[in-house]
């Protein structure tokens, strides 16, 4: 390999590197000046309350967050293990991409025959994969978020990794014979099932990858059925917790991804477009690429199985699915991270190839996706777009004058000055519990004025009614009120009997006013006692 080969070889690798390093500064920085988001708070407070299961997922989010919560729970602290996991996914995608293009002669040979012209050789194009697929991740906005942010996902992207290891050394002829490749994958599965309930979709991957390698009779394999039995084990926490509440938990999940609204076309368009948005163009456009690539369709002897139909096991079948789902507004975003990551590798050969003929585009897709993340890194930094102004900035509960303009991230801001405020107007006034109207706004008061009991007022089973129980006749609270998502005092029938608003707390950040909270004195629940959830 001459001198212009290495170079073309190593700059996605040397590029990807220094990508690399910026990341991990910008989630360094945003994880020590931001605060928790929803989901993460949730999560904390499932490290600070270690518990078999929990109400709407499994508990390996709050077990690995337990060690941060014992040690004070700085906002930077409980953000280590996101963090770790985003850097253990790179290593992932990197090696995984390593692993499926193998440098076997044929492989070579298929890579200088695909190599326009010859100017980039089969030795070249290897070693500039796994530069690429670094490349992609690095500018893919959605992984950086859970970089940052730890949610069931940020777990169960570098277990789908691991996974999708094993299962490629599986799928060959000799390795597939190794019990303790297979004792292996069924411990990931099971680590996979005690992280999120979709993990039964990374399971289907490697049954379709090992069915499509081996055929229908690796059904039959005692090794198969031993790394079934070590994933059921793993996950039995996860079943008799739920088999105590009702099995309250599964309900709830069947329940959320059926959705309770009318079937629309449109909201999958909308889904569609913020995947692309979310996840970056670059991997839909080399996965398509990958299509017209010799080594990425071969089917080697030894597997049975070509690099791009291996990850379509894993990437497919997710994205369908979610994809299905959105019609009826069920579907979060980040939920098909793992599927995306499960395409990089092959998305990384596509684009290797594109850059030998197109490289205007791939470098213009490079830089869009470059801008998307900085610009994402910016808004958070800057506390969003908008200001709340007079009339807005001292509205009352329930009310919502000349409302601002709408604030992405307004909500990582102020919550735990707010909690602490909450805490010391509690204490002055003989309040014991906190409360909220939606559970959506419970969890950044329930972490940060932890151990502080904090109820949701509305009907809605959740994990606070776990944790706190329900409201209970003549039960008084000192109620927060969060101006972007604000409420009419609860008073009337079945609610208080009067509710006195006793202070305002602005959230301010660079010099704007950006939310607000109120604290309101809600005296006397004249609603009856509801049982708690699963009992």
């Amino acid at each position: 390999m001459g001198w212009h080969d290495r170079l073309n070889a190593a700059l996605p690798e040397r590029a990807s590197r220094w990508l690399l390093l910026g990341a991990l500064l910008a989630h360094l920085v945003l994880a020590a000046v931001l605060s928790l988001s929803p989901d993460e708070a949730h999560y904390a407070v499932y490290g600070s309350r270690p518990d078999w299961s929990y109400f709407d997922h499994p508990p390996l989010v709050g077990w690995v967050q337990w060690p941060g919560a014992m040690l004070g729970g700085s906002d930077l602290l409980m953000r280590i293990v996101p963090m770790v996991c985003w850097l253990l996914t790179a290593w992932g995608v990197v090696h995984l991409t390593g692993l499926l293009y193998a440098p076997t002669p044929l492989v070579a040979a298929l890579d200088k025959q695909g190599s326009d012209g010859g100017r980039l050789t089969g030795q070249a194009q290897g070693a500039g994969r796994a530069g690429v697929a670094l490349l992609l991740l690095v500018l893919s906005p959605v992984p950086n978020l859970l970089g940052m942010a730890l949610v069931p996902d940020s777990l169960l992207t570098p277990l789908t990794c691991a996974a999708m290891i094993l299962t490629w050394r599986l799928c060959d002829a000799v390795e597939s014979r190794r019990l303790g490749l297979w004792l292996t994958l069924g411990l990931c599965l099971g680590l996979a099932g005690l992280a999120k309930y979709t993990a039964v979709l990374l399971a289907l991957g490697c049954a379709l990858a090992l069915v499509r390698a081996h055929g229908l009779r690796v059904l039959l394999r005692p090794a198969l059925w031993g790394a079934a039995g070590v994933a059921l084990l793993a996950v039995i926490p996860v079943l008799g917790w739920n088999a105590a509440h009702d099995w309250i938990s599964f309900r709830y999940q069947l329940g959320h991804a059926a959705g309770s609204n009318q079937w629309r076309g449109y909201r999958v368009a909308v889904y569609l477009l913020v995947q692309v948005v979310g996840f970056g163009v670059l991997i839909l456009a080399g996965v398509l690429a990958a299509r017209r690539d010799p080594a990425s369709t071969l089917r080697q002897p030894s597997t049975r199985i070509s690099p791009l139909g291996f990850v379509a096991c894993f990437g497919l079948p997710p994205l369908l699915l979610y994809t299905v789902l959105s019609g009826r507004g069920t579907t979060l975003p980040h939920w098909s991270t793992p599927a995306w990551i499960a395409l990089i590798p092959v998305a990384a050969a596509g684009v290797l190839r594109l850059w030998q003929g197109r490289r205007l585009l791939v470098k213009s897709l490079v830089g869009l996706q470059g801008v998307i993340c900085v610009a994402m890194v910016v808004l958070l930094l800057a506390g969003g777009i908008g200001r709340e102004t007079e009339p807005q900035a001292s509205s009352l509960p329930g009310q919502m004058r000349d409302r601002a303009p709408v604030n992405p991230v307004a909500d990582l801001y102020g919550w735990e000055a707010a909690a602490q405020r909450a805490q010391g107007l509690a204490k002055n006034n003989r309040i014991d519990t906190l409360a909220v109207i939606n559970w959506t706004l419970a969890s950044r008061i329930a972490w940060y004025a932890r151990p502080s009991p904090v109820k949701v007022i509305n009907r809605h089973r959740d994990q606070f009614d776990l944790w706190f129980g329900t409201m209970t006749p003549g039960e008084s609270v000192l109620l927060i009120d969060w101006s972007p998502m604000t409420f009419a005092p609860p008073v009337g029938p079945d609610r208080f009997e009067q509710c006195e608003l006793l202070e305002q707390l602005p959230a301010r950040h660079l010099g704007r006013q950006i939310a607000h909270f109120n604290f309101l004195h809600c005296r006397n629940w004249q609603g009856a006692a509801e049982p708690l959830p699963g009992r």
